[in-house]
């Protein structure tokens, strides 16, 4: 890890932005679902938060072509200045005048519309300034930052301010972002060239380039599996702050677990290291969801009886949560050519983000039907354990190399053209 900090100055740069980045979308999905939830008292209203979170990325394919084509740091650039303004506007309306909630759900929608854009740019990017063989080490490097200065901020909030001053939130996350603009102007990668003309009839070749790797070979059967995951886990989501409220008395218990879940994505990180070397794919993700699964459900219990074991299965929940999810982000990466990662990756997050959409109304209304986010948090661990078993009977699967063993990204194209 270090010695590719060292080595690689582009990657320097692209990390110190990724951090603050990352930290900052994080802190605002995160900060925008408490806020809703603590000002309204109404799950409908985090299930709408939620689906206007997701629903911008359903239309992220249209956007792969054009990310593909324009240089990743200028999008990179101007999505992260947008995102600055929208914070900065809201902010402005909390001292002037305190913000409704159709203020805040456009707020939400404009940032999330940029996220379409910048998640493609930051997924296309890497590839460029990092070699395939160190792609694992750089996206475990840019979690394991982004964790410590996560948790570095969030801490003395927790302790110090409080959940419920929202003004001293919207200037911490405005603060940020402004870090984030800045290091993005130090941004640099080699573009690669595009070839013929940037008209319609190549634009459609593209889009229908990129969904169509996305249904090739095995391809199509992990994206399903994460396509239901982020179904069943958004489902969750939108309960989540009351079953936080529920089980840990206040703001700071919600701001306490999420912060928790970085410890455990900083496990996944780890976790990740090593099972790439040692185990295949089909391995990772059919055991990686079981355990998952188990590890939700597990957590439920264990809340209420014993908080120490609650959170160290907390903890494990979201390590191996976030092992599945950098796998599958590594494979975006890898296995594409360059020039087709970004309308690749936009195609299998439009696919994923209907999901989430679903999940969030879906679990909106499941919380007020049901009243129970404990039972809703069940649900979803049952529903890991399912997607692992419908995975377990396709030989494609689990014949699948360990990541560390993947071809190189043509020979994988070439060969997956052939066999379909």
């Amino acid at each position: 890890m270090m010695k590719l900090i060292k080595a690689n100055g582009a990657f320097r740069r692209f990390l110190g932005f990724s951090i603050f980045l990352g930290v900052g979308d994080t802190m605002f999905t995160m900060f925008m679902m408490w806020i809703i939830h603590s000002t309204y008292q109404n799950v409908v209203y985090t299930g709408i938060a939620g689906f206007l979170l997701a629903a911008p990325m359903i239309l992220s394919f249209l956007a792969g072509p054009v990310v593909d084509r324009i240089p990743k740091p200028r999008v990179l650039r101007v999505t992260t200045f947008i995102k600055m303004m929208v914070v900065a506007v809201v902010l402005a309306s909390h001292f002037v005048h305190y913000p409704g909630v159709w203020l805040l759900f456009i707020g939400v929608f404009m940032f999330r519309v940029c996220t379409v854009f910048s998640t493609a740019a930051y997924t296309a990017i890497l590839p460029q300034i990092v070699d395939g063989d160190d792609l694992v080490a750089a996206n475990t490097t840019t979690t394991i930052f982004g964790i410590v200065i996560g948790v570095a901020v969030a801490v003395p909030f927790i302790f110090f301010i409080g959940m419920e001053n929202f003004g001293t939130l919207y200037i911490l996350l405005s603060s940020i972002l402004v870090v984030a603009m800045l290091l993005s102007l130090r941004l640099c990668s080699p573009e690669i060239k595009k070839e013929g003309k940037s008209d319609i009839k190549a634009y459609l070749w593209e889009l229908g380039e990129g969904v169509g790797f996305a249904k090739k070979g095995a391809m199509l059967f992990l994206v399903v599996a994460m396509t239901a995951m982020s179904f069943f886990s958004d489902v969750a989501y939108v309960n989540f702050p009351a079953f936080a409220e529920q089980h840990m008395g206040d703001g700071a218990g919600f701001l306490l677990l999420s912060m928790l879940a970085l410890f455990g994505a900083l496990l996944g990180s780890i976790f990740i290291g090593i099972a790439s070397a040692k185990f295949t794919i089909g391995k990772i993700f059919i055991v990686g969801f079981i355990i998952t699964g188990l590890l939700r459900i597990a957590f439920v219990f264990a809340i209420s009886h014993n908080i120490a074991v609650g959170i160290a299965t907390y903890l494990m929940f979201y390590g191996f949560a976030n092992l599945i999810g950098i796998a599958f982000h590594v494979l975006k990466q890898k296995l594409p050519p360059k020039e087709m990662v970004g309308r690749v990756d936009t195609s299998i997050t439009s696919l994923t983000a209907i999901a989430v959409a679903l999940g969030a109304l879906v679990g909106g209304f499941l919380g007020r039907i049901l009243g129970d986010p404990d039972l809703i948090l069940m649900i979803q661990g049952i529903s890991f354990v399912g997607i692992a078993l419908c995975l377990l009977p396709f030989k494609k699967i689990r014949g699948l190399a360990k990541i560390s063993e993947l071809q190189a990204q043509d020979e994988v194209v070439a060969q997956a053209i052939e066999e379909n």
